[in-house]
């Protein structure tokens, strides 16, 4: 790719095959867009395509990537790079974008970075391998990363800039970016009220703090970059300082209503986490119309008792920790209701909100048995397989016996909880609440109840799903988790379809903790109150 021009960019070959492809560009080049498709894939079919040379080498691969579809990338990148060898102007830039295209498409980060996608509204550079440096990038005829993020950030506050002035949300979208040029002395005005770095004005939500890094993300939910204010921007403008302020502002649907967790996490200079790791979410921002918070009772103020258990499967072929929680004065000989969880080493912060819920009457005595996820570090999304049908057959199988068999017969000589299907519960959140749906469906005579939460498996039109056997599900989900809320909402349609017993739940909150730490007291007194 970094070969001289040896021809006349011009040329494309003189002959009549080469005057047949030239024509049919030129017909695309000038057709109405409902004809082009059409035309492209007659072009893709012409023999004569391999023999284009210069110009039309060019115009043919711009046609086939731009309007060919992914599977036209490979002939349009090898007329791109024949282009670029004759020394036609463009042409390396072509070539790199369709190489970029196919890397992402495969699932593997782009090499040039020519692709710019869409996140939240804002564009965003798709992953860049760091396999080519700046001076090839120029070679070819693409500006550095550097200049490349500098005009995707710039284009951002255009963008951003303009919701501002016009209000409302983009069609489709129920969180966006906005930007009113906040001066420095109004954010640290506004910081010296609001420590914790975050305050509502009708529909916005603005987010700002202090910090040296080289970026910061107010994480989890509202994963958009924050702008430096003050001091020198990425926009042009400049006063000689270094800023360490740094402010984001969204508009958000229903914004009364949300419930979103935040941290402020560094970014280094290619805007990935530092380290690679998520930060802690210490602040929480809850809107006036927003569920009331429940009341949770620290770790050294819990009334009913956790227990740290380790069980050896059969099925599993391994030991697996189990966490417990018994409700205050529990006794081997009350049979009570029983809710068997996936993601037990996050089951903490729930089990303060259900003993305090316990404790005041508003949830009934239960006894929670959270099998921890498979260990980190095995081959793949071990978590995935062992949780949702399709990634592996065989893994799955094997930890439904484990889950369904094993852990509750262990439970049930262990606490004395009931095996009767009415008082017999499944929860689980994300990949957890596929778990919890698939369990409910695969094992219905045993549960009568699948608390599941956001999660990102669709229901199956081909599952054979038995409405006066089926358990009662209760489904909860944010409005700002994307495909999650689109997954659970379908499941909500189809159990009412099915008349189905159900209870959907719809928040303003992202893919977040605190919702499903909130929900679950609420399904438990739900099912046994």
């Amino acid at each position: 790719m970094d070969g001289e021009g040896t021809e006349n960019p011009g040329t494309a070959g003189g002959d009549s095959a080469a005057d047949g492809v030239g024509d049919l560009l030129a017909r695309i080049e000038m057709a109405e867009p409902a004809e082009i498709p059409m035309l492209v894939q007659l072009l893709a079919r012409t023999p004569e395509l391999q023999q284009a040379q210069g110009a039309n080498a060019l115009r043919a691969a711009r046609a086939l990537s731009v309007h060919g579809g992914p599977q036209m990338f490979s002939i349009a990148g090898e007329l791109a790079a024949r282009a670029h060898r004759e020394g036609v102007p463009g042409a390396g830039a072509v070539f790199a974008e369709c190489a970029d295209k196919m890397s992402l498409l495969s699932g593997r980060p782009q090499q040039f970075g020519t692709v710019v996608t869409t996140h939240l509204g804002d564009l965003a550079l798709a992953p860049v391998d760091g396999s080519v440096d700046d001076e090839a990038r120029a070679r070819i005829g693409l500006p550095t990363l550097a200049q490349r993020r500098t005009e995707i950030d710039r284009r951002n506050r255009e963008l951003a800039r303009e919701r501002a002035e016009e209000g409302g949300l983009p069609p489709g979208q129920r969180l966006c970016r906005v930007w009113r040029d906040p001066s420095p002395a109004f954010l640290e005005e506004r910081l010296e009220a609001d420590p914790a770095g975050c305050w509502d004005d009708g529909d916005e939500l603005t987010f700002a703090c202090r910090s040296d890094a080289a970026g910061v993300l107010p994480g989890p939910v509202i994963e958009l970059p924050m702008w430096r204010v003050g001091g020198d921007s990425s926009d042009g403008a400049s006063d000689g300082a270094h800023s360490d302020l740094w402010a984001l502002s969204v508009r958000i649907e229903r914004l009364p209503e949300a419930v979103i967790g935040y941290g402020f996490w560094p970014l280094d200079d290619a805007g990935s986490l530092l380290g690679g790791q998520r930060g802690p979410v210490p602040h929480r921002f809850r809107g006036p119309e927003a569920p009331a918070e429940l009341p949770s009772h620290p770790d050294d103020e819990l009334r009913g008792e956790i227990r740290e258990h380790t069980v050896d499967s059969t099925s599993l072929r391994s030991k697996r920790k189990v966490t417990v929680y018994l409700p205050p004065q529990h006794s081997h000989a009350e049979p009570l209701p029983v809710l068997y969880a996936t993601d037990g080493g996050m089951i903490g912060p729930y089990i303060r909100r259900l003993d305090a819920g316990i404790t005041n009457e508003t949830v009934p005595r239960f006894v929670l048995v959270a099998a921890h996820s498979a260990p980190m570090g095995g081959y793949g999304n071990e978590r995935a397989m062992e949780y949702l049908p399709g990634f592996d057959n065989d893994r799955f199988d094997r930890h439904q016996r484990f889950f369904v068999e094993e852990l509750a017969a262990w439970a049930e000589q262990s606490f004395g909880v009931s095996g009767d299907r009415s008082q017999r519960g499944v929860f689980g959140a994300s990949d957890g609440g596929g778990h919890a749906l698939a369990v409910g469906h695969m094992h219905r005579d045993k549960f009568g109840h699948a608390m599941a939460y956001s999660t990102g498996m669709p229901p199956n039109e081909q599952m054979n799903w038995n409405a006066a056997e089926a358990p009662f599900v209760h489904l909860c989900a944010g409005t700002l988790e994307g495909g999650f809320h689109q997954a659970t909402e379908a499941w909500a349609a189809w159990l009412h379809f099915a008349k189905s017993p159900h209870d959907w739940t719809e928040r303003v909150c992202g893919h977040d903790l605190i919702q499903w730490i909130e929900e679950l007291p609420r399904a438990v007194a739900r099912a046994w109150g």
